[in-house]
């Protein structure tokens, strides 16, 4: 909770919560059991000299995005890699503890036999005998002896793997806290800034980011408190890095910020929701507001209203107790924005950040949202809540008390909208009525839509989310789990937590790498050794013979009722591990937004409580162990007493001898038996955790049993689309899409608009068979897509770039691009210098390292461009926007590359402008044009944001499709008679 949350590596942090944090599970008791086992070897070792000298101590030393983009198969490949590489290097360490089993058990089985040798051989020598009592010591003394010796043997490497992980563990936790220089106001602080306002809320003073990677410079500003700012720029200006800093999670190089006060409210960029329902989400749970008693039901629904979520909640199955699901998977992006926005207005804080809310929005949602918090009788305007949003859309910036407009890191102007409007640097940016006399009709087109989406009722259905992700032995179990996880449809995901998923790519397939082949082998070695003893003790007193088949009973009925309650207790444990994951990697996303609210204490308190649940299952196995130690040591006493009672009752017939081995055998064999059912336990616990596994091949797999046929392997090699009568919904049972119909001929450019929740982007979900249709086909050059494989479809029919891209931190910057490494290096370059991303890889990497390289299979030339070659992650972190570029530098590189092959993939582009400025969302719209619309590739856009493409709809050629409540309520081509007459109605 300290730490900057630019430092979590989720990758990283998961395997110390898991690997790490498990290995340290009983060092303590295996410590105490070295000093304890090491005194009583020291005992046995007095007793020993005392019996036969010192000639006895010789035998002692002897695991939605990546399916849209079609790199399913590419991913799977890389995670496979790097299955097969972990293995590899746990194969050497398993033939060091091979060697060091066979030492450490050799010194059990050998010690007794080696010892009485020598020690016989000494005793005839000096013309003595050794004696039967000094023997049969020897013997048992031995026994006790050999299993702590060896189990000292055993500890030490475990005690030693156990503080490596300590060591990681304390490393990660080392790391610096997150420093919090803000200043809170006051007087004397005031009176030393530069303004002089009465009542300031925020004031920053030259204010730097960034030492060797500039993010800000120069930032003086003020808000005064009560007013409404906004922060605009172009992208990667440094927006979302000032709000962030005004949070206090990014520390400044110099200058300085100072707060009215620490209640703050934000808005992330990409909403931050816990898996719960939408009440909770928006209200928090009970220990968030320990104030609140209830959840002030009238304030809920007021803020509900205000963010235009009552129709939302009427149509969902559960209403305001619908299921979230992990990340918001439930929920559309509009609808994740708002939640988090009514969550930000609930918490009625004096100081709100909004970090481009409106963006995934369509136009008339977010003019009824921002009219009800900034108009005159406006909740924020009513509240007088100091307000900050980072925005670009120029229809926010007139109720503006304050504007900051950024460019090349540091403020370029700043003042009201009545002063900024007229100067020329901020108009040539940001004004958007410069468009031609040519456009004057496309305009009016496309205002006639936004009347008719004005016109519409506002009840919206997001029908998108409403269902509600040996060594040969261990590879080819982990690729059947993986290829089985990412080829389960959507809905799989939307009602699977995530930390199920990774339960079984963790604990699960940990219990299979390690528990398994050691509790295997414990109890074959064991089963053998306890049938020996078993048959010695016959041999030795025949009378026990009578009475074995009454402690078979005996020990059958006490391990019945043992297994049967730790098998349970296992399971119990193993599966409340998820619900820890799952808090954990919750927490760690979401680490600004906690802070900012001041729920660092309630999610500590959450995640203790999933520790704690998770620990009790394992506590009451450990208190059920220790019954069963308690009863076998009871039992094998019972048979000690009744074998001496019988030798001094019957001592003509039975001799000391035979008394000694039954007694040695007896004291063994409990020993024996207590680790035997033991690891059956674990051995059992360990195949639980395969059926686990294998339980996954229930899963249903994505197209079901529909039968594929091969392509022409130049399809497409048109692109035109052909939706007839389809039908699709989810398994809310919501029609998604209701007998749409669409002709989209080959090269036109479609622009679907509507509402959120309206069924856009359910539209591009049936072309790339992630929503499988009720009735009714998709015909892509003639070609039926059901009948086409899922793999060839998304990889070489469609391109499509999501609203939040896919980004690897952990992979190359090359592997990013390009995962299957189809194209050359200098292809790489020059994507990324189009989309104008490539100096911004420059002037981040500067200090290239070596070490920060990694080749992974690549058909480039390392030495010509090694930046490509180095992980994401050690370049300056990409904003919002540059991460959108980069998506479409990647559909850049696949469309070339197929182009280059006689095939012309459908270009499907889901709201990529939402986050962008102006300047860079018309360049997005510019490249579009010149490097798939001119090449003759169909180009389906989802947008809302329709100001932008005016310029590049072109009469005659493209088309507008308006849908609502998933019908097709309006498709016009683009031509001046039609234009002319929408402009009329």
């Amino acid at each position: 909770m300290k730490s900057p949350a630019v430092s979590y590596d989720n990758g990283q942090v998961t395997t110390l919560m898991s690997t790490d944090a498990d290995s340290l599970d009983g060092v303590g008791e295996m410590i105490h059991e070295i000093w304890a086992q090491i005194i009583e070897v020291t005992i046995g070792v007095t007793l020993l000299a005392t019996q036969v000298g010192w000639i006895w101590p010789l035998p002692l030393f002897l695991i939605y995005f990546v399916k849209m983009l079609g790199y399913q198969s590419s991913l799977t490949s890389r995670i496979q890699e790097l299955r097969e590489e972990e293995l590899w290097a746990a194969s050497r360490l398993r033939w060091v503890m091979v060697y060091y089993n066979m030492s450490a058990n050799a010194l059990g089985i050998f010690s007794p036999a080696i010892t009485l040798v020598i020690s016989a051989l000494i005793s005839v020598a000096r013309g003595g005998k050794l004696d039967t009592e000094t023997a049969f010591t020897t013997i048992a003394i031995l026994s006790m002896v050999t299993h702590p010796a060896n189990m000292v043997m055993t500890i030490v490497p475990r005690v030693v793997a156990a503080f490596a992980g300590f060591e990681r563990i304390q490393t990660f936790l080392l790391q610096p806290s997150l420093q919090d220089t803000r200043q809170v106001l006051s007087e004397n602080t005031r009176n030393d800034l530069l303004w002089d306002w009465s009542n300031p809320a925020i004031q920053i003073q030259d204010l730097r980011i960034g030492r060797e990677q500039l993010v800000l410079r120069n930032i003086n500003m003020q808000i005064a408190a009560g007013t409404f700012a906004i922060i605009s720029g172009p992208t990667g200006s440094g927006k979302s890095t000032l709000l962030r800093a005004i949070l206090g999670e990014v520390v400044p190089v110099q200058g300085s910020i100072a707060l009215s006060t620490r209640s703050i409210a934000y808005c992330a960029q990409k909403p931050w929701l816990q898996n719960g329902t939408i009440k909770e989400a928006i209200c928090g749970t009970t220990n968030m507001y320990s104030d609140r008693e209830e959840y002030h039901e009238r304030w809920y629904h007021e803020v509900v209203e205000i963010c235009c979520l009552t129709h939302d909640l009427k149509n969902l199955p559960d209403g305001d107790q619908t299921q979230i699901g992990s990340k918001g998977l439930n929920l559309s992006g509009g609808q994740r924005q708002r939640v988090a926005l009514a969550r930000a207005l609930f918490a009625k804080c004096d100081i709100l950040l909004l970090d481009d809310t409106f963006s995934g929005l369509d136009g008339e949602t977010e003019r009824t949202i921002f009219k009800n918090l900034f108009g005159t009788s406006g909740l924020i305007r009513r509240l007088r809540t100091t307000t900050i949003l980072v925005s670009n859309s120029s229809q926010c910036f007139h109720a503006a008390d304050h504007i900051v407009v950024l460019k090349d890191h540091e403020i370029l102007d700043q003042g009201n909208w009545q002063i900024i409007q007229f100067k020329a640097a901020f108009s040539t940016k940001f004004s958007s009525s410069s468009s031609n006399n040519d456009n004057a009709i496309l305009a009016a087109s496309f205002e006639k839509l936004n009347n008719q989406l004005r016109t519409r009722d506002e009840t919206e259905i997001d029908l998108a989310r409403k269902t509600g992700d040996p060594t040969l032995y261990g590879s080819r179990l982990h690729e059947r789990l993986l290829n089985i996880v990412t080829s389960a449809p959507l809905s799989y995901f939307s009602r699977t937590d995530v930390g199920s998923i990774l339960n079984r790519f963790s604990q699960d397939m940990q219990l299979v790498d390690k528990q398994l082949p050691s509790a295997l082998q414990t109890v074959m070695i064991q089963i053998f050794k306890l049938l020996m003893q078993v048959i010695l003790l016959c041999v030795a007193e025949k009378w026990l013979a009578l009475s074995l088949p009454a402690c078979v009973l005996l020990v059958y009925v006490i391990q019945k009722a043992y297994l049967r309650t730790s098998r349970q207790l296992r399971f119990l444990e193993l599966e409340s591990r998820a619900g820890v994951f799952s808090n954990f990697l919750e927490t760690v996303e979401g680490l600004e937004t906690i802070r900012s609210f001041g729920w660092s204490k309630a999610m500590i308190d959450a995640n203790v409580l999933s520790v704690d649940n998770s620990q009790r299952p394992e506590f009451l196995l450990l208190c059920l162990q220790r019954w069963l130690n308690i009863v076998l040591d009871l039992l094998a006493a019972a048979i000690a007493t009744g074998a001496v009672t019988f030798a001094v009752a019957f001592r003509e017939h039975v001799s000391g001898a035979q008394v000694g081995i039954a007694l040695n055998i007896m004291l063994v064999a409990n020993t024996t038996l207590l680790r035997l059912v033991g690891n059956w336990t674990t051995l059992e616990t360990s195949l639980g955790a395969i059926a686990r596994l294998k339980s996954l091949e229930t899963t249903p797999f994505e197209g079901g049993h529909a039968e594929t046929s091969e392509p022409p392997e130049d399809w497409p090699s048109r692109g035109n689309i052909e939706f007839k009568n389809i039908i699709a919904s989810y398994q809310s049972g919501s029609v998604a899409l209701q007998n749409l119909s669409l002709n989209v001929p080959a090269g036109q450019k479609l622009v679907v608009c509507g509402r959120t929740g309206s069924g856009k982007s359910t539209l591009l979900l049936t072309l790339l068979r992630l929503l499988d249709l009720q009735s009714g086909k998709i015909e892509l050059d003639g070609i039926d897509i059901k009948h086409v494989r899922l793999d060839l479809l998304r990889q070489r029919c469609f391109i499509a770039v999501s609203q939040d891209p896919l980004l690897l931190p952990n992979e190359t910057l090359r592997f990013n691009l390009d995962p299957d490494t189809s194209v050359t290096d200098d292809a790489l370059v020059d994507a990324l210098t189009e989309t104008g991303l490539w100096l911004h890889f420059l002037e981040s990497n500067t200090s290239y390292d070596e070490e920060g390289a990694t080749i992974i299979d690549v058909s480039g030339d390392f030495d010509k461009h090694p930046i490509l070659h180095c992980k994401l992650a050690l370049f300056q972190e990409l904003s919002v926007g540059q991460c959108q570029l980069f998506a479409l530098c990647r559909a850049l590189v696949k469309a070339r590359f197929l182009r280059s092959a006689g095939l012309k993939p459908i270009i499907a582009l889901d709201e990529v402008t939402s986050s962008l400025d102006v300047e860079t969302e018309s360049t997005v719209y510019e490249i579009v044009d010149r490097e798939f619309t001119k090449n003759g590739h169909t180009v389906i856009i989802i947008a809302h944001r329709l100001g932008a493409l005016e310029k590049y709809m072109k009469v005659g050629r493209n088309a507008v499709a308006l849908i609502v409540d998933g019908k097709l309520q309006v498709i016009q081509d683009i031509g001046p008679n039609t234009l002319q007459l929408l402009g009329q109605e």
